[in-house]
């Protein structure tokens, strides 16, 4: 009996008919090989860390003024009334408590010629801008000031007696509006009258505390307004005081309240939510990677894995819109490294 193959077909003659199998040689099983790392080139660049913060659109910060004279309050302002250098401020029997611009509150009687001191300079400043001319030196209480007071009492309709006692005059720094009046007339014209703000519109930031450094007084920055619009801003002050407050997820976070004025008019808007925008740092020219193409070595620092698998070492510089600088022996600008992304 004769056995056939062909082609890979097996035919068996069974009773009755023939039967055809196709037999199929299956190829040994090939190992999956891994995909070829994804690489980059250091790139030479200029890196800009640019930076934004969550603030609110308002006034700025708000000051006391507190009431020094006794008797009864007559007058109050109204909430938003804007006050200037010789504005009344509030009145007690009648009589008027003035505003003068200044650093130095007033913390004594000035009633006689001969006194000398920063008081004395804060007084003759603002009569001098008030129109009325004055004689002696800049901290000194001349007859020739006595004077002047009297003259400008007289234009006030008040007693003209050429002496200014501290509860008749509040210093503040310049112009302020009125934010909220806690006090009532026919109240004591002694203690916490009202709050005030400065009359500008201003930006309140409540700023993490490990990031507060990029904040120095007079930096510029950019506001991005409720509408999406921008302005610009400048940084008036930043505290000192570092406070806890709450973020969203109920942790309390250590952060300092920066002040920041704006630098243009910004239309309707007296309160909102704002973005605080602030470059910090600029570097030109400078050899740069991925942030994922960084390493973390086990002795401490970083390094870069190039195409060929091998390591090298690097110092990491400025962070900023996904890239990071980098410097070090072996790096140089077309330099093929393996990123994760």
């Amino acid at each position: 009996m004769k056995r056939w193959i062909i082609a890979g077909v097996v035919v068996l003659v069974l009773a009755g008919g023939v039967l055809a199998l196709t037999l199929t040689r299956r190829a040994p099983a090939q190992t999956a090989q891994p995909p070829a790392p994804r690489t980059v080139a250091v790139v030479r660049t200029d890196l800009t860390d640019v930076r934004e913060f969550k603030a609110s659109l308002g006034f700025g910060a708000s000051s006391e003024v507190t009431g020094k004279l006794a008797g009864t309050l007559t007058w109050l302002p109204a909430p938003g009334t804007a006050l200037g250098r010789g504005a009344a401020v509030y009145k007690v029997d009648n009589r008027p408590v003035w505003l003068f611009f200044g650093d130095t509150p007033l913390w004594r009687k000035l009633d006689k010629a001969g006194i000398k001191g920063p008081d004395v300079k804060i007084v003759k400043d603002n009569l001098g801008a008030l129109g009325y001319q004055l004689g002696g030196a800049g901290d000194e209480l001349t007859q020739a000031t006595i004077d002047a007071v009297k003259r400008w009492q007289k234009a006030e309709k008040v007693d003209q007696s050429g002496v200014l006692d501290p509860g008749e005059i509040v210093v503040v720094p310049g112009e302020v509006r009125v934010e909220a009046v806690t006090a009532k007339p026919a109240a004591s014209g002694e203690g916490p009258l009202m709050t005030v703000t400065a009359t500008g519109k201003a930006v309140d930031a409540s700023i993490d505390a490990r990031q507060a450094e990029v904040f120095k007084k007079d930096t510029k920055v950019t506001v991005v307004l409720p509408d999406g619009k921008e302005t610009a801003g400048t940084v008036r002050s930043v505290s000192t005081e570092v406070k806890a407050e709450k973020n969203a997820n109920g942790e309390e976070t250590p952060v300092v309240a920066v002040d920041i004025g704006l630098d243009t008019e910004v239309g309707e808007f007296d309160s909102g939510p704002v973005r605080v925008r602030l470059t910090s740092t600029a570097r030109q020219g400078v050899l740069a990677v991925p942030v994922t193409a960084l390493l973390a070595l086990r002795e401490g620092g970083y390094a870069v894995q190039t195409e060929k698998g091998g390591l090298v070492a690097v110092k990491t510089g400025l962070f900023a819109g996904g890239l990071v600088e980098i410097s070090g022996d072996g790096v140089s600008e077309g330099l093929r490294v393996v990123t994760t992304s």
